[in-house]
């Protein structure tokens, strides 16, 4: 469905009308820029999907009633790409919507129900953030009241907490329902993968962990923490985000980014959480190269021969954040699960404001070497945005590795993680298409009732 609303710029007076694609959120930012002074005319919608109603609320715009002859005309929505604005003489009336463009993009004939559930099930995550923070900050502090605040978000007798095995499981829930399932759904789909990290030589892991937990900055408990926080600031910005998210269930090269953009972000909406996941990854590819090492090398200080000066990880750790990401190899499967799409070029010209930022085109230019200044790459909103997605899914991904480090380190300490029993309550069957009660988030077919 599409909603028109016009508005007049409180700087120029010149009217823009925004052509709204409702799609399934209740509520998103919206940002145009004014085609004539370029002022930044950014706002929210409301919308009810029970009873249909419209409020928008604008910075430096007022909200009018319907103008036979406005000026620009823009397209808007909270969940696809749309096209940019135009001045009104130059659109035709008839056109598609940024739905049926999404419709006609997609992978396959599941794409758009997959990315349907995406979006419900982080904004469902939106919904439970400040529960699901407040459990993560007891486990970090070790809270006595963790157990009571997990019994109250998780119910049922898989979550006991009788050890600490099952209190890691338990808040180790949170990172699975709130964000592997929407954004990592790898890591569900194939548990033996990272399961595998528990099969991998004894020695070398103990020798992992102790290397981990003796360099300050990189102890398992400090990269937690580090995660969590980028957690919080992903829960800022997602809804900035989303259309962007599309692209990981279009076909690749599908969208035209000169004219397809974003209205629900900036540059400056984005940047701050692409500058931190950016670090933060850097500073967490210390154990996939790790793992590696391991698992091809038999030796957590052999790293790969992809830098003639770094031979083990204390030389790693002496790397920059760019040459640490030379390591995120397609070979080797704990570097390559990632799946991360990385600039450093860019990252370092943020840094060093040879940035541009042009807000109607959604032209981001930049220097990327700043000893020839005369030379400059470019790359669109959209595309900058993607790239911050698929860190932050690597991201997620290292978490998962660290769960497994933290099994580990019980295993090593005597603490032997505790299965979750399962007893099926014989009156009331498990469908085999509802999620399996031990909360993996797989289906009950795919899971415990695998076999059955």
């Amino acid at each position: 469905m599409v909603y028109n609303c016009f508005i007049k710029c409180q700087v120029c007076g010149s009217i823009t009308r925004i052509r709204l694609q409702v799609g399934w959120q209740n509520e998103h930012p919206v940002v145009v820029t004014c085609g004539k002074c370029g002022t930044s005319l950014s706002g929210h919608v409301k919308i009810g999907q029970s009873t249909p109603s419209l409020k928008f609320d604008f910075d430096n715009a007022d909200i009018i009633n319907k103008a036979d002859n406005a000026d620009y005309m823009v397209e808007c929505s909270g969940e696809f790409p749309t096209i940019k604005q135009r001045e009104t003489n130059s659109v035709d009336e008839i056109m598609i919507t940024p739905f049926i463009r999404a419709m006609n993009y997609m992978k396959d004939e599941d794409s758009y129900e997959l990315f349907g559930e995406t979006v419900s099930q982080i904004n469902a995550t939106a919904v439970k953030w400040k529960d699901y923070k407040r459990i993560l900050n007891l486990f970090q502090n070790k809270s006595e009241y963790l157990v009571q605040e997990i019994k109250k978000e998780f119910k049922g007798e898989y979550f006991q907490c009788r050890d600490e095995s099952e209190i890691l499981r338990a808040v180790h829930m949170i990172e699975v329902h709130g964000f592997y399932s929407p954004l990592k759904k790898e890591i569900l789909d194939n548990l033996s993968f990272s399961s595998a990290i528990l099969k991998l030589d004894s020695t070398q892991m103990k020798k992992l962990i102790n290397f981990l937990n003796t360099h300050d900055g990189y102890h398992l408990d400090e990269m937690q923490a580090l995660i969590y926080k980028i957690y919080g600031e992903f829960m800022d910005v997602y809804q900035a985000l989303i259309p962007a998210l599309l692209l990981q269930y279009c076909k690749d090269g599908a969208f035209d980014f000169e004219s397809e953009g974003s209205t629900t972000s900036t540059f400056d909406t984005v940047k701050q959480f692409y500058l931190d996941v950016y670090e933060a990854l850097g500073n967490l590819l210390i154990i996939p190269v790790a793992l590696n090492n391991v698992n091809y090398r038999a030796d957590i200080e052999k790293l790969a021969s992809v830098e003639k000066n770094a031979v083990s990880l204390e030389d790693f750790i002496g790397l920059t954040k760019a040459t640490r990401y030379h390591f995120c190899l397609k070979n080797e499967i704990f570097t390559d699960f990632l799946g991360v799409i990385v600039n450093p070029k860019l990252r370092n010209a943020i840094g060093h404001n040879d940035v541009e930022y042009n807000t109607a085109s959604q032209l981001i230019t930049y220097i990327p070497n700043p000893k020839d200044r005369t030379k400059k790459k470019t790359e669109y909103l959209l595309e900058f945005e993607n790239e911050a997605i698929h860190m932050f899914q690597g991201i997620l991904a290292i978490s998962e590795y660290i769960y497994r480090l933290h099994e580990l380190e019980l295993i090593f300490d005597g603490k032997i993680p505790v299965t979750a029993q399962m007893s099926v309550n014989k009156s009331k069957k498990i469908g085999r298409n509802e999620p399996c009660p031990c909360g993996s988030g797989k289906k009950y077919k795919y899971c415990h009732g695998k076999n059955l």
